[in-house]
């Protein structure tokens, strides 16, 4: 991961490494970017929240907080220009965020990103060749979180791993539509992609009925102005995040530079 078509040695990376290791502690030698943390007993959960304070918690303040499972890979596709490709796809990915700044950047995973343009069509009209689109569902195993966003967002709630460890993704989702609606951004140009599959408690059959508790944590902590908007009413009685992805006008709002990144700016002029 360490090399200079991934993640970047400490010459071609301008960024430090924070790797997690469980079971057993990782020994391997190390160039200066790059540290270990340890947690025997780690949960998907419980090592992203460690990680998120390690990194939060340092002298050294980053524009961007990027979380990847250990066998995430990028890579160009057909949303590729040759431009892009001069670059690393880790350089790419680094680049479009700081161009476009969004609260939340995911890659194209499982090569979405069609649907999504085909979804922005006919529910908005909107028939462009953007790159760029604004995303509600998207998978955890690669996202980047601007500095300004990542504190209304993480941690990731723990009470729910024995049951799936699927459902503490499923509230940063809800976190990031309530808080920064139209500020998740899906780089098409980008495919993340994760070969691996390890057996751990997972499945969404307790998704709907987590949703309303969610929902309510989240609204219980926004600003009293806001805590009766629509929106929260909306995904309470859709109940399942994934209905309410079908009928959102998310998918509508304007995707180009919107910095500062304030919370629930989304809300204002609405009821």
């Amino acid at each position: 991961m360490a090399s200079s078509t991934r993640i970047g040695d400490s010459k071609t990376c301008n960024c430090d490494v924070i790797v997690l290791s469980y079971k057993e502690e990782c020994q391997d030698e190390k160039p200066s970017h790059i540290s270990y943390v340890f947690a025997k007993e780690s949960t998907w959960t419980t090592g992203r929240n460690l990680l998120f304070f390690a990194a939060i918690e340092r002298i050294r303040h980053y524009h961007y907080y990027i979380f990847l499972d250990d066998d995430v890979d990028l890579g160009f596709n057909s949303f590729s220009s040759q431009e892009m490709k001069r670059l690393t796809p880790f350089r790419a990915f680094e680049k479009w965020l700081l161009d476009d700044e969004p609260a939340v950047g995911v890659g194209n995973y499982k090569d979405n990103g069609r649907m999504l343009l085909e979804r922005r069509r006919l529910m908005c009209g909107i028939n462009d060749s953007s790159i760029v689109v604004p995303v509600v569902w998207f998978d955890a195993l690669f996202n980047a979180f601007h500095h300004d966003a990542i504190k209304h967002i993480l941690p990731y709630p723990t009470q729910y791993d024995k049951e799936s460890w699927w459902v503490s993704p499923l509230h940063v989702l809800c976190s990031v539509e309530l808080i920064f609606r139209g500020q998740a951004l899906e780089y098409l140009a980008i495919t993340a992609s994760n070969p691996q599959h390890r057996a751990y408690p997972r499945g969404k059959k307790m998704f709907s009925a987590r949703v309303p508790a969610i929902v309510e944590d989240i609204q219980s902590k926004a600003p009293a102005a806001y805590q009766n908007h629509t929106l929260f009413k909306t995904l309470l009685k859709t109940g399942h995040l994934k209905g309410y992805c079908m009928t959102t006008t998310t998918y509508c709002m304007n995707t180009t530079h919107r910095h500062p990144i304030v919370p629930y700016s989304h809300f204002k002029g609405q009821r």
